[in-house]
């Protein structure tokens, strides 16, 4: 029985393995029909899911490099036709490729590109998986393209284009949040890049609950120019009960009342004062008699 079923379970990675090389000679035969193309005649998508920040890392120096060594880009981007351009405007919108184009474009070298027509929803979940399988695309980035293919109508509901593009709900969703954050938030960081999944819903959750505090943070953050982790740190010390200003201990006083009775009265982390009495020593009876005396002391 064992060797049956290995049997069958050699055969089932024979035919996966039969499956990936058919596609990859599939993508061989339409990078065959690759052509260079003025990078001026292209523009980029208008789902285009790189943060300007992706231009000025060390990851595109080495790319815009290797491309100049070569003298073009060796592997092909994609391009749709723009069937409703205008004579003097680009005649493609890039489908997956954006880095190479805009290496091609600096440099002043024709870009390699492979030309097929493409519906909106097919353009945006070819660049989508492209872009994800080559140079990882941010959380921020995935989730403002998100957004905007939800807002424009590509995919009826977020399960639908979680599905259309092969990806976990739950991944879609925290990348929508961090997109979603408010401006201060984002900017509170180095790059909105720098914000990673896990973040997502405690930052989503500090904004909900504690959004002043979150925003004043933010501000802070942005001065001191801090390092992401530290930042995201400040943004949830809320939820911690962490003052992010806090310097010293917080002020705490003991009262004895009396025949072993006891209180304390305390500056929680929030701010609040706090007036903490023993079991038994206030019965409900006396707390209009104390919310008297607080009025009276107050006043």
């Amino acid at each position: 029985m064992g060797k049956i079923s290995g049997f069958f379970q050699d055969g089932h990675r024979t035919k996966a393995e039969i499956d990936r090389l058919t596609q990859q000679v599939s993508q061989l035969e339409k990078e065959r029909g690759a052509q260079p193309i003025d990078p001026a005649l292209i523009t980029a998508s208008r789902w285009a899911n790189r943060h300007a920040d992706s231009y000025i890392t060390a990851e595109f120096e080495a790319l815009r490099a290797e491309i100049q060594d070569a003298g073009g880009n060796v592997q092909p981007i994609k391009v749709r036709p723009r069937p409703d351009a205008k004579d003097g405007e680009p005649q493609y919108e890039i489908v997956f490729g954006h880095r190479r184009h805009r290496a091609c474009l600096e440099l002043g070298l024709p870009v390699l590109a492979v030309v097929q027509p493409l519906s909106d929803t097919e353009l945006f979940t070819h660049m989508e998986r492209e872009n994800r399988n080559r140079q990882s695309l941010s959380a921020y980035e995935q989730g403002a393209m998100y957004r905007r293919a939800l807002d424009e109508g590509l995919f009826p509901s977020m399960r639908k284009l979680a599905e259309g593009i092969g990806r976990a709900i739950s991944d879609v969703v925290k990348a929508t949040q961090i997109a979603q954050l408010p401006s201060a938030v984002l900017e509170a960081f180095p790059s909105p890049n720098d914000i990673q999944f896990r973040w997502a819903t405690d930052l989503k959750e500090a904004v909900a609950q504690h959004e002043q505090a979150v925003l004043a943070a933010a501000k802070q953050a942005a001065a001191d120019r801090l390092p992401a982790p530290e930042v995201f740190r400040k943004l949830t010390a809320c939820l911690r009960r962490e003052s992010p200003a806090r310097a010293a201990p917080l002020p705490e006083r003991k009262f004895n009342l009396g025949a072993g009775r006891r209180a304390t009265i305390v500056v929680d982390d929030t701010g609040h004062t706090v007036l903490k009495i023993a079991p038994g020593v206030l019965p409900p009876e006396k707390w209009k008699a104390l919310e008297s005396a607080l009025k009276a002391l107050l006043d």
